[in-house]
């Protein structure tokens, strides 16, 4: 079977962001991947081709640059094979002959060793990618358990993001639904799963239920809880 490639992620570089392009540093639930602007809509076009159809900058020897066109101003761009990421490194206006020119701009940030991704954009590249996993975790368990309370009395089971094991059982008598939820401690490879990542879980149970009362058990219908999950009632 052929490898399936994972779609390139684009971003831009912090400095970029909020100095080229004047954005405000979002929050840290908020992914550099979603943010909407023309030019980051123009780098998502061209990411999983990039560089292809992209001239170099040849004023720039190492690494290879490329540019990117949104009207009358230039971008630089960055193919992180090893990250899978094409990043937007700088944008600035064209104007031919002059000091303030884009590939001025461009060959100065290189020259001070500010063009490419920095330790910061390392960072909040993990974060982004922990945040994107968490929302499939998030909407695997929310489906679950939309999909229980539409068949009562069944337990089902699934891996939230493929790496969770996550059971859910709803019971419905005298006008009471109790929705049944545990969640493992051991993730799919058999390590632990991160205490942050099952409240988080929870609480987006919580309010995809309001309104709704919910309890910690030790206990599962019909018997014992597993020693390695963590169970969560919501009755409403």
């Amino acid at each position: 079977m052929p490898t399936v490639m994972p779609v390139r992620s684009a971003r831009p570089t912090i400095r970029c962001l909020t100095e080229d392009l004047g954005i405000e540093m979002p929050s840290l639930d908020v992914s550099l991947d979603d943010l909407e602007h023309p030019w980051l809509e123009e780098l998502q076009r061209v990411a999983d081709v990039s560089p292809e159809g992209q001239k170099r900058i040849l004023s720039i020897d190492h690494p290879l640059v490329y540019r990117l066109r949104v009207s009358d101003h230039r971008g630089a761009t960055w193919v992180d094979e090893e990250r899978n990421v094409v990043w937007l490194c700088a944008v600035h206006k064209r104007e031919d002959g002059s000091e303030d020119d884009a590939f001025e701009w461009f060959q100065s940030l290189h020259t001070s060793g500010n063009l490419l991704p920095a330790e910061d954009d390392q960072d909040r590249l993990l974060i982004d990618a922990a945040l994107q996993v968490f929302r499939t975790e998030e909407a695997d368990l929310l489906q679950l358990v939309d999909e229980a309370i539409a068949r009562p009395g069944e337990e089902l089971a699934r891996n939230l993001a493929d790496f969770i094991p996550c059971r859910v059982l709803v019971i419905e008598a005298d006008g009471v639904q109790e929705v049944w939820c545990a969640i493992s401690g051991r993730d799919a490879d058999g390590g632990f799963v991160n205490e942050r990542t099952k409240t988080a879980l929870f609480r987006s149970l919580e309010q995809h239920l309001d309104p709704v009362v919910m309890e910690a058990r030790h206990d599962w219908p019909g018997g014992q809880a597993e020693w390695f999950e963590v169970v969560r009632l919501g009755i409403r």
